[in-house]
């Protein structure tokens, strides 16, 4: 049992719920459903101690569909101050139904600094009613500001076969778990690759490997266009596959740890891939 968790489930029904969750480790479907659950409990119409699942309140959130309930996502590799104001403009909005407005905030270790800030401001004048849960695998990298003015809950990293079993009915369990072995069993980034597409995944890997081991510069053209996001993920496969050799090349770790921070710095991805590609052909 996740003692935190509980007791943070317990706040709620006792109607002392904190208005700011900082859900961190794991993965982010697992913090995803707990971010749900607890807005089914703070909404549910039943009067009863848990979430009941069958009012119209708790049926409306979990199938995404209940108007003061929302799941924010990264628009683009981060999440930059224009999405965050216009957040902002939402959460300051009027609730249309339900007794608390919840706002999940995912890869909240995203956001920029100038982002970060805009939302301290949310953070430090609250609306009424309303439930804030950022959820990030990384918590150290948010502001130390928003660190401390969170109820934190720290959700333990699941072995495979947990893991499995805390994903959508719907998704292919075959796929799942090469997601989980192409990702060296981390959680997070497995279920991005599950996202993203496992057979995509993997081509565009052997793709990029078979340019760098021929010499064949020309091979990385059909890689592209790319978005940064995958541009970001695809990198974090091979540095896994790298340090998964049995020789492992100290200047190809290197090279790819550069590109990743070039990524996330939102330089261009065709231009950093085409670069790293060039180091590892020297």
């Amino acid at each position: 049992m996740n003692i935190a968790l509980h007791l943070i489930e317990k706040a709620a029904q006792e109607g002392r719920l904190a208005h700011l969750l900082l859900f961190h480790g794991g993965s982010g479907p697992e913090r995803r459903k707990a971010g749900l659950e607890i807005a089914r409990r703070i909404n549910c119409t039943s009067g009863q101690d848990a979430p009941c699942g069958h009012c119209l309140s708790c049926k409306k959130i979990l199938s995404g569909n209940h108007p003061d309930v929302e799941v924010v996502k990264p628009a683009k590799a981060s999440i930059g101050i224009e999405q965050i104001l216009d957040w902002q403009e939402r959460v300051y909005r009027k609730h249309y139904e339900g007794n608390y407005k919840v706002f999940i905030l995912e890869e909240a270790d995203k956001l920029t600094i100038p982002a970060a800030n805009a939302l301290l401001k949310v953070i430090e004048e609250p609306p009424e009613r309303t439930l804030i849960v950022l959820s990030a695998q990384n918590a150290e990298v948010l502001l130390p500001t928003i660190q401390s003015r969170a109820q934190a809950v720290y959700f333990p990293f699941r072995g495979e076969e947990e893991w499995l079993k805390s994903l959508e009915e719907s998704l292919d369990p075959w796929e799942a778990r090469e997601a989980f072995r192409l990702s060296s069993h981390n959680p997070e980034l497995a279920y991005e690759i599950l996202t993203l597409g496992v057979e995509k995944v993997k081509e565009w890997v052997r793709g990029f490997e078979q340019a760098v081991e021929e010499g064949d510069f020309l091979k990385l053209f059909p890689l592209f266009p790319l978005e940064k996001k995958e541009a970001e993920l695809y990198l974090h496969i091979l540095a896994l596959g790298i340090a998964q050799k049995h020789q492992v090349n100290p200047q190809a770790m290197l090279a790819v740890g550069k590109a990743i921070e070039q990524i996330q710095m939102q330089a261009n991805p065709r231009l950093v891939i085409e670069g790293l590609a060039l180091k590892i052909f020297r």
